[in-house]
């Protein structure tokens, strides 16, 4: 058993850290909890660097006393002469869960020699066991339970929030929300960097966007981003040939920018623990990561590393609640007498466990895989909540814009013609029994 003397210590030196390194403190309110503390003080301040973290508050000495009162600026001292460094706040967090834990195991064991029978004995061993429980939350629903969930969730005025992407085709058949997986795949200068920036402008008018990239710097995507906005040739602004026109489609642009929550972040070798704190401590809704593979891992081999990486990732949406978008490379493709195939989900580099991992899967390449100027094909292959789509995209590589290819009329016709041929294969598919319901007229007494 760990000496309380020493949990004090722990709590202090955790909040001290948060107290001088404001920039940590969304990783320590997403890992703990009041319970978790075990003195007055401690809870009390923790309660407001909580509260100043979810308004988006500055969190350092001065913050926490005005919120707080100055009766805890005995308390504040205390905590910041405890400062430790930021690398040993998961192993203190940690110890602060098994040691809360273990204090309400322990109260819950008093409860034993108090018990009248065996069924009360039994129930205090039940909440035990669940006490022993180390996920930070465990949800179990019994069948009554989801079947009241899913009335009341039907009959709820509000409607459920879905992400939207800019494309109506996209929007029609994706039901993305926050705390899920996705990944978009894409050989190299398929246009997925693309593709995500375009998300992530849709994205951030009304969430709070976080664009990690592992391969481009903040600087070339800023170009990249003006130049979709604008609808400005990206070489103009690389060789800064810019006309009075032009500086006036960007003024505008600008004030478009201007009002999104996106923050682009230099993320050379970051780990998805680096990913997950930053986010946290930026209270990131939305994440994008170009690319995946690109994701610094310990594992031995590279297919254990990019395992980790993606199981990391799906981790971080869910445990979090944040939607992640992780960009990820594709092998090259196979050819067929010569001719270059269309990606499928076994294409992800390295490892199979991104296309288990995610919630929706979006393949992204070339029409004419010898022209790397021309429409890219555009491929939900995987989508647990919808159905699968595929569409063109006319590709506008001077300007930074993909915009979805309205079918021909000819096309429009094959394809009603391949729904008819289904609905017929289905009709052929019955028991080809025939029914017939009995049509009543408003006098009975007439023979038919």
């Amino acid at each position: 058993m760990v000496d309380p003397s020493r949990i004090t210590w722990f709590e202090y030196s955790i909040l001290g850290t948060v107290l001088l390194e404001g920039d940590c403190a969304g990783e320590v309110v997403a890992a703990l909890s009041l319970e978790h503390f075990s003195m007055e003080a401690t809870r009390g301040l923790f309660e407001v660097i909580s509260a100043l973290h979810v308004e988006g508050a500055p969190i350092n000495q001065a913050t926490v006393i005005r919120k707080a009162g100055s009766e805890y600026e005995v308390a504040v001292q205390e905590a910041c002469q405890h400062y430790t460094a930021k690398s040993n706040l998961p192993y203190y967090c940690d110890l602060l869960k098994e040691q809360g834990r273990l204090r309400q195991v322990q109260a819950e064991a008093m409860g034993i020699t108090s018990a009248e029978n065996l069924e009360q004995a039994g129930e205090v061993l039940d909440r035990m066991n669940g006490l022993m429980v180390t996920q930070k939350k465990v949800t179990i629903m019994s069948a009554a339970e989801a079947a009241m969930d899913f009335y009341q969730r039907q009959e709820a005025k509000e409607k459920p929030e879905y992400l939207t992407w800019g494309m109506d085709k996209l929007n029609q058949c994706l039901y993305v929300q926050l705390g899920d997986f996705m990944v978009v795949g894409g050989y190299a200068s398929s246009g997925k960097t693309l593709l995500s920036l375009q998300f992530a402008l849709e994205l951030a008018q009304k969430y709070r966007v976080g664009y990690f990239s592992l391969e481009t710097s903040p600087q070339k995507l800023n170009d990249r981003t003006m130049a979709h906005l604008a609808r400005i040739p990206l070489a103009k602004i690389k060789k800064r040939d810019l006309s009075d026109a032009d500086w006036a489609a960007i003024a505008e642009a600008s004030q478009k920018l201007a009002k999104m929550q996106l923050e682009f972040i230099d993320a050379g070798s970051m780990s998805v623990r680096d990913i997950q704190a930053i986010s946290l401590n930026r209270r990131y809704q939305v994440v994008i990561v170009d690319y995946l593979q690109l994701v610094t891992d310990h594992g031995k081999g590279r297919y254990e590393q990019v395992t980790n990486i993606s199981m990391g990732l799906h981790t971080l949406a869910r445990s979090n609640g944040i939607a992640v978008i992780a960009l990820a490379q594709l092998t090259r493709p196979d050819k067929e007498k010569g001719k270059p195939q269309p990606p499928t989900m076994s294409s992800f580099r390295e490892s199979g466990q991104i296309e288990q991992d995610a919630d929706v899967a979006i393949l992204l390449w070339p029409s004419d895989p010898n022209d790397n100027r021309s429409n890219r094909v555009l491929k939900v292959a995987k989508n647990k909540e919808g159905e699968r789509a595929r569409f063109e995209l006319h590709f506008d590589g001077p300007c930074q814009t993909l915009t979805p290819v309205e079918p021909t009329a000819g096309e429009k016709f094959r394809r009603l013609q391949s729904e008819i041929r289904k609905a017929g294969k289905a009709g052929q598919a019955d028991s080809g029994q025939v029914t017939f319901t009995e049509l009543k007229g408003p006098d009975s007494n007439l023979p038919f």
